[in-house]
């Protein structure tokens, strides 16, 4: 049976939840462009930035799991957008790791995908919400 564009983005979440980092840089293209908030350069290890290629996904996935303790990751909806686009949302509540205090927020997820493979990646998030949880 043929993966429907919705399914790579579930199969993304789902693995995600389930901590198998490998899986989840399996649902990248090899030439993905991933933005994490912001669409400029960043220092590697810092989260938000482009990100190219699967090689640097795996940093973004490192990044990640550095910084913060999930605490809730939720899921509302994910929706089909057109031909290869994909759209998703909910909430989260990471805690993190440097200062323990809990970054809340909503969250909006974009993503193209080419060939059953996520080519193109965007989330959105409070980035205020993250600086302050960031901040002693």
């Amino acid at each position: 049976m043929k993966k429907s564009n919705i399914e790579v983005v579930q199969a993304y979440f789902n693995a995600f939840q389930n901590g198998d980092m490998e899986h989840v840089l399996n649902t990248f293209h090899p030439d993905c462009y991933i933005v994490s908030v912001k669409e400029e350069e960043r220092p590697i290890e810092q989260l938000h930035g482009i990100y190219r290629t699967k090689e640097e996904a795996k940093q973004f996935l490192n990044n990640i799991t550095s910084l913060f303790n999930t605490k809730d990751f939720t899921v509302n909806h994910i929706a089909s957008a057109g031909d290869n686009l994909v759209m998703a949302n909910g909430t989260f509540s990471h805690e993190v790791k440097t200062t323990g205090k809990l970054f809340n927020s909503s969250w909006v997820q974009l993503c193209i995908i080419e060939n059953k493979k996520i080519k193109e990646y965007r989330f959105f998030e409070d980035s205020a919400a993250f600086v302050a949880a960031s901040t002693e």
